[in-house]
């Protein structure tokens, strides 16, 4: 079965979450002022890649943001930062490397690095369950967009490659939070493709092919079962997924917005979403232009507003990562400016 719902019809919830509002800020300074990409977080610290191609990490309680040092290693952007079992922090860059630094070792040098043959440029990323592979998705580049794969056994090597599953850009990959095997890719071609990775065989493993008819910005597993995926699209839509049949569950259409239930709203882009597991509730996270973050839960027929964060931020908002357990979220965007909100 499949739902559809309208791009306009987003309703007011309350009392879903707790309001959150800003606690706690850092500013950098005007001579660097760079472009926050992403965020990764441990309870008590935080990671942030920026513009600049560094990684900064900053110490945090639930009212203050202390900066703690930098990690210097890329060359070119930084395309994913991502925190792994609160040990390791991960980064893929479009220099052709990704760089692990174990979190137990104070040092300012990876302690790992992956490097694609030929130095492709690297947009994607994800660490199997088991810690046993690392997939990374590169930019097309001379008329192939590949899926790497490296075996941590041995990661000075590239084990594989799959170069018929996609023509364009490989701009998300990630694992099945359970399984070792499974995982997702989703690339500007418009398609999300399902693998079952056993045998490094592309044409067997590839077990399913979602089309979203856009390019892809964000693609996530989700569900209590990760069953289900999440399709963001740089064309603004929004659709859910069944995994098992590749069965479209609802196509929201695009997502931006500048009224709710009467009242002024503006939504220009979706920034990520973000499963809750201990309520088994999905949330979409949305941003305007001027730097506003709306949270939005995503309900079978409708999408439903929870919250607007305002005052933090004033340009795009490019990354978002909340922890519902405590209920405190950190966001980052292009006025170089990392905020923290909480009760």
């Amino acid at each position: 079965m499949s739902y559809s719902i309208k791009p306009t019809q987003i309703s007011v919830i309350e009392g879903l979450i707790p309001p959150i509002h800003q606690k706690s800020f850092y500013q950098f300074d005007n001579n660097s002022s760079p472009y926050i990409y992403d965020i990764a977080a441990t309870s008590t610290y935080c990671f942030i890649s920026d513009s600049n191609h560094q990684i900064t990490s900053f110490e945090y309680t639930n009212s203050s943001l202390t900066f703690a040092g930098k990690l210097n290693y890329h060359t070119d952007t930084i395309t994913k930062l991502k925190l792994h079992k609160d040990q390791f922090i991960i980064s893929s860059s479009k220099d052709g490397r990704i760089a692990l630094w174990d979190l137990r070792i104070p040092s300012s040098q990876p302690t790992n690095v992956f490097q694609a043959k030929n130095r492709e440029p690297l947009l994607s990323f994800d660490i199997n369950n088991s810690d046993t592979i690392l997939a990374a998705g590169t930019e097309l580049i001379e008329g192939d967009a590949k899926i790497l794969f490296w075996d941590l056994r041995k990661p000075f090597l590239v084990a594989a490659e799959f170069i018929e599953s996609h023509n364009d850009d490989i701009t998300q990959l990630q694992f099945h939070p359970t399984s070792d095997s499974h995982f997702i890719s989703g690339s500007t071609d418009g398609l999300i493709c399902s693998f079952e990775v056993k045998n490094f065989n592309e044409d067997d493993e590839l077990i399913g092919v979602i089309n979203s008819g856009s390019s892809i910005n964000k693609a996530g597993y989700f569900g209590p079962s990760a069953e289900y995926v999440y399709c963001l699209t740089h064309t603004e839509t929004f659709s859910l997924w069944g995994l098992s049949d590749i069965n479209l569950l609802c196509d929201i259409g695009d997502i931006r917005q500048d009224r709710c239930q009467g009242s002024f709203i503006q939504i220009d882009y979706a920034i990520d979403c973000q499963f809750d597991f201990s309520t088994n509730r999905l949330y979409l996270f949305a941003g305007s232009n001027l730097g506003n973050i709306s949270i939005l839960h995503v309900a079978i027929n409708e999408l439903q507003l929870c919250q607007t964060l305002n005052d933090g931020h004033s340009e795009i908002v490019r990354s978002v990562i909340w922890n519902p357990q405590v209920n405190t979220l950190l966001s980052g965007g292009e006025d170089s400016k990392l905020c923290m909100w909480g009760p």
